[in-house]
């Protein structure tokens, strides 16, 4: 009886906890391309350098869609994500870091890895209380300033599918813990 106890506990936790800790990364799969401005300083891509990137979305707090949050996350050639943000929020979302801003916190800091890659791409999104989202990618190119480029569906696409084949393995997941229990319980 102990064990049906711990084992619906269990599973009544995991039920919240997976659906609160997936639904922000869970929405940049319906984000779109934006205009907003991305500023990342320096402008070139070095090895083991700290970044200043900031956000600049012309809202304006009275609008009927305010902003929620700011996302951003940085990306090697091979769609891996890559340095650290050194942020007090960070998020996971299907083994990406992304770095958690409030509405008021517009800039972040990021460090490159100390590897030897040609270039990054940082993707900022923005989250609206509305729960939709809108972002735009910067590249860091080593012999180049930083050139804004329009989103490459491709990368988007991976990490997209990403988020979503986790969200299927949690329900996979689930479901059968569901069955257990209630079969456990009747």
């Amino acid at each position: 009886m102990a064990t049906l106890l711990f084992l619906v506990q269990l599973l009544f936790i995991g039920t919240l906890i997976v659906p609160a800790y997936t639904q922000r990364c869970d929405l940049l799969q319906n984000a779109t391309a934006s205009n907003f401005t991305v500023t990342v300083t320096p402008e070139a891509y070095h090895a083991n350098t700290s970044y200043l990137v900031t956000i600049s979305d012309n809202t304006n707090l009275t609008d009927s869609k305010n902003v929620s949050e700011y996302l951003l996350q940085a990306f090697s050639p091979q769609n891996r994500s890559v340095g650290v943000w050194n942020v007090a929020v960070t998020d996971n979302c299907s083994s990406i870091d992304t770095a958690v801003s409030d509405a008021t916190q517009k800039t972040a800091n990021w460090t490159s890895p100390d590897s030897n890659i040609s270039s990054v791409e940082i993707r900022a999104y923005i989250i609206f209380t509305d729960k939709s989202v809108e972002f735009k990618t910067v590249m860091l190119n080593t012999e180049s300033e930083t050139t804004t480029v329009q989103p490459i569906t491709n990368s988007t696409s991976n990490s997209v599918s990403m988020v979503q084949s986790s969200s299927f393995f949690i329900a996979v997941i689930q479901l059968p813990l569901l069955l257990v229990t209630s079969k456990l319980l009747s």
